[in-house]
């Protein structure tokens, strides 16, 4: 019988020797880690540049969100409504006549360049705004809004309508 029990216990040990093989040893799993590290360090560039311009756009999409908005509200009420905005501030907000809205700032970094009217001229400081009468009719205008250096954005209002249109880079609006 003595026999038999060395024989089960050999048995035994062999079988969860061939076992622990299966599984990943340490150096096989640190060269793993250190490879998605690697290629972690390798795309991190493309998404910093995948999430940034997406806050640029994000802004300019809600200053627009807020020109329409405040055409429909003046065409809705039949009242008067105007986009003020704060070039020192960097907010903007939409008023009717004899209140204040309440402002809205844009996010860390971006900024207005500056506000065109064509009979009132370039504003690049203090307050500017945008009137949209109540038949649907907007203040003819053009608005910059930069971010960093390069990106910059201008945003034309079209008077009849009050079309919003957007366009990267930054443009004058051409007489005639």
């Amino acid at each position: 019988m003595g026999r038999k029990v060395e024989r089960a216990k050999t048995r035994i040990l062999k079988g969860n020797q061939r076992e622990g093989n299966r599984g990943f040893s340490f150096i096989e799993l640190l060269f793993v880690l250190l490879l998605s590290g690697f290629m972690l360090l390798l795309t991190f560039p493309n998404f910093r540049d995948f999430i940034g311009p997406r806050d640029m756009k994000r802004a300019v999409l809600s200053f627009i969100g807020a020109l329409r908005y405040a055409q429909s509200q003046a065409a809705l009420t039949k009242q008067k409504h105007r986009l003020n905005i704060d070039l020192k501030e960097n907010a903007f907000w939409i008023s009717m006549e004899g209140e204040k809205g309440q402002p809205t700032f844009l996010p860390q970094g971006i900024i207005f360049l500056d506000v065109s009217h064509p009979e009132g001229g370039k504003i690049r400081e203090g307050t500017a705004h945008v009137d949209f009468s109540p038949t649907g009719w907007a203040e003819e205008c053009t608005i910059h809004l930069k971010r960093g250096e390069q990106e910059v954005f201008t945003i034309f209002i079209h008077p009849l309508g009050g079309k919003v249109e957007m366009i990267a880079g930054y443009l004058e609006r051409v007489k005639g």
